[in-house]
């Protein structure tokens, strides 16, 4: 494999020219063009793959002004190698990098993953220092992630302004697309997010195709979500998960004012649950929170302030389900009447505080039959 640099005034660009044929693997019946990525993976300049190769590669980019064409070709981590594609900041500043056209699959962990690479237990105490540290600006776009060990496509904490569109996120065990603790102002526009969330089948913690875990201000528009094994998009905060081993963080952060606009929600559990982890039995979680009733069962989550608008619904078990404050449900289409569109159901928050759900609001929502 031999790649060669063009350089104009600017930048340069790394075309990767040339492939290996490997006789002893095939795709689909065919001979499968295994192809090296130069420096190991880790980009130094914009780079270009070829279109036709096979990569069983890591990529890594841990610089600003990246550009990454794959054209086509497949990363294919053969169920071995944890990460795809990573946008790595190492705990410096790192935006304005743009991946695009690629196949990804058959990762252990993430199919893609952008993040600062410091553990959230090791974090200092500064906000305004952790998103400094974690990317920003960083475009994602025409991506198919199939088959990842756990979640296709991570946000790690404290990364904002990130755009994922036009992408196909598929099959996953875990979580379609993950949005953790801290991260804020990103876009999910017009992709297609489907049949993740199996885990090992039913009753082994199955997930939903968009986890919003203490995130906020995000944009999820155009999206169809479609027989996810859990549901399409859950909205809450992370009650601080593993405390006692010392690895875990409490969140500061809540999944308010996102907006979920202009979707398709089709063959789902549960359409959109604002607050979903509300009046569950935690207890197996060893959560860091406060308990609601002093016996580390029932913490209070919260997922306020969001806009759910123009979607449409088809043969989902429950549509919008709400257990947050000062929710907006409006202008969606549904194949069942509006009033039973959104529900909230009692749950034991409730019971324990004696305060319901309140300011949540459905509006100007309509039947339409699905085809």
């Amino acid at each position: 494999m031999k790649g060669f640099r063009v350089c104009g005034v600017v930048a340069c660009l790394i075309v990767i020219t040339s492939c290996v044929s490997d006789e002893n693997k095939s795709v689909a019946g065919e001979r499968e063009n295994v192809c090296q990525l130069p420096n190991d993976g880790v980009l130094q300049g914009d780079t270009k793959l070829t279109r036709g190769c096979t990569y069983h590669q890591s990529v890594v980019i841990s610089s600003s002004n990246i550009t990454l064409n794959c054209d086509g070709a497949t990363l294919d981590g053969m169920g071995k190698l944890k990460y795809g594609v990573q946008v790595v900041s190492g705990g410096e500043e790192l935006r304005n990098v743009k991946v695009a056209n690629c196949n990804v699959k058959n990762y252990a962990v993430n199919g893609v993953m952008v993040g600062s690479g410091i553990p959230d237990f090791k974090r200092p105490d500064d906000r305004r220092e952790n998103y400094r540290r974690s990317p920003t600006q960083v475009e994602i776009s025409n991506f198919n992630v199939e088959g990842s060990g756990n979640v296709g496509v991570y946000l790690y904490s404290y990364v904002t302004d990130v755009t994922l569109r036009d992408s196909v996120i598929r099959g996953s065990r875990s979580s379609g697309i993950y949005l953790e603790q801290s991260t804020q102002s990103n876009k999910i526009i017009n992709n297609v997010v489907r049949d993740n969330g199996v885990w090992d089948g039913p009753r082994t913690g199955q997930r939903e195709g968009l986890s919003i875990d203490s995130s906020a201000k995000n944009l999820i528009q155009g999206n169809s979500f479609i027989n996810n094994a859990a549901g399409g998009i859950f909205l809450y905060k992370n009650c601080g998960e593993n405390f006692s081993k010392g690895m875990a963080v409490l969140r500061w952060q809540s999944s308010n004012d996102n907006i979920i606009r202009n979707n398709k929600f089709v063959d789902e559990k549960i359409g959109v649950w604002v607050a979903s982890r509300q009046g569950s039995d935690l207890s197996h979680r060893d959560c860091g929170d406060p308990s609601l009733d002093n016996v580390k069962k029932y913490y209070r989550d919260y997922a306020d302030s969001n806009v759910i608008e123009g979607n449409k619904f088809c043969r989902n078990g429950q549509y919008v389900r709400i257990a947050g404050n000062d929710n907006v449900v409006r202008n969606n289409k549904a194949d069942v009447a509006p009033e039973k569109l959104v529900v909230e159901p009692p749950n034991m928050t409730s019971r324990l505080t004696g305060v319901p759900p309140k300011g949540n609001s459905a509006m100007h929502n309509t039947y339409e039959v699905c085809n």
